[in-house]
């Protein structure tokens, strides 16, 4: 169940990647750029950029197994306030569902919904972390 503080999150942040297409900044003390892309799908027999927390088969630089899709969205963040962010939504092919995320950059993501695991779809909260004026990562939707 989704708590109030979260649901306030997840709207403020839909509505401006509403307003604003892909990704939207939410700044209050200054411009800041926020930049997202789709990073290419990777497929059983590719490369896994990362160790997969939970899922003990994917492992960085061992070969995807069957049945494993990585979902990827990358952000680029130039950060001008304090706080500032995009929320993005993943969702699994169908007849897959999600089992974790994997990040690789500096860019810092977090989960709204900490219950997706075994659901299609959730929304990721990506930030740039506050000792950086700049930052770029691309977070993994790893479904099956």
């Amino acid at each position: 169940m989704i708590k109030h503080r979260h649901l306030i999150a997840v709207v403020g942040c839909a509505t401006a990647v509403a307003a604003a297409g892909t990704g939207a900044a939410v700044a209050a003390d200054g411009p800041t750029s926020i930049k997202v892309s789709a990073a290419p799908t990777l497929g059983a027999g590719q490369k896994a950029p990362f160790d997969a927390p939970g899922v003990r088969s994917i492992r960085r630089g061992k070969p995807i197994p069957a049945g494993y899709r990585l979902i990827g969205q990358q952000v680029e963040i130039a950060r001008g306030a304090r706080s500032a962010g995009a929320a993005l939504t993943f969702r699994c092919p169908r007849g897959t569902t999600l089992r974790t995320f994997g990040i690789v950059g500096n860019a810092g993501f977090s989960a709204v919904n900490r219950d997706y695991a075994g659901h299609r779809q959730t929304t990721i909260v990506s930030f740039a972390p506050p000792t950086l004026a700049q930052a770029t990562g691309t977070v993994y939707a790893v479904c099956r």
